[in-house]
């Protein structure tokens, strides 16, 4: 009789410390998920716009370069445009990559502090840094986004002054890259700041430690 009776104590034991626990990572798994696909979702319809935008103010651009008299002038514009458009394009696919990695990062942190918070610990500090981090990826997605939709138009002047204007634009592409890359460099710190405070938590469970190296908005 007393068997049973620790038989069915230790039943609801499991049921009372270790199911909500359970309940609670598979529930944050499952949101994460979800809110995954909306971001992604979202991401896909603003790729789809800036391609559109990009193709019109290229075509624009385009006519521009015509002006030009030289028409060895006017080939060598062309294709530094075209390189201009490519350099743009290649960095902000890159810096997009590298906050999408960074907000899976986070999504992991996040099921793993609803499972420390589940477990009675204390996750202020850590949502607190989830919620400066979330912010500082969502800052960058439009600092990238909107130099994404950038076209870098090279309005030469004149034939005499076509070497300058090239010049003006091309510095102008890596003053705006840098300035982008700076949010992303923020966006990172911010996530490796939600590391630390995880870690100090609940240890290296996380497993997110060589994802946020410095490399990554590089």
């Amino acid at each position: 009789m007393l068997a049973k009776r620790l038989t069915a104590f230790g039943i609801v034991v499991f049921i009372l410390v270790f199911v909500p626990g359970v309940l609670a990572e598979a529930t944050a798994r499952e949101n994460t998920r979800d809110r995954w696909e909306v971001l992604e979702a979202s991401r896909e319809a603003k790729r789809k716009e800036v391609k559109a935008n990009v193709q019109a103010k290229r075509e624009e651009t385009q006519a521009k370069i015509q002006n030009l008299r030289d028409e060895k002038k006017q080939k060598v514009v062309e294709r530094i445009q075209a390189k201009l458009g490519d350099v743009n394009k290649r960095r902000t696919d890159h810096f997009l990559e590298v906050l999408k990695r960074l907000s899976t990062i986070l999504d992991k942190i996040q099921s793993r502090t609803e499972k420390a918070k589940s477990e009675g610990k204390n996750v202020t500090s850590v949502e607190t840094a989830l919620a400066s981090a979330r912010t500082a990826i969502t800052s960058a997605e439009t600092a990238v986004n909107v130099q994404k939709e950038k076209t870098y138009q090279i309005t030469v002047n004149s034939d005499t002054t076509a070497k300058n204007d090239v010049g003006a634009t091309t510095k102008q592409l890596q003053q705006d890259l840098q300035t982008v890359h700076e949010t992303v460099k923020a966006a990172r710190d911010a996530v490796q700041n939600v590391y630390k405070e995880i870690k100090a938590l609940v240890g290296t469970e996380t497993g997110t430690k060589t994802a946020t190296g410095s490399s990554d908005a590089q």
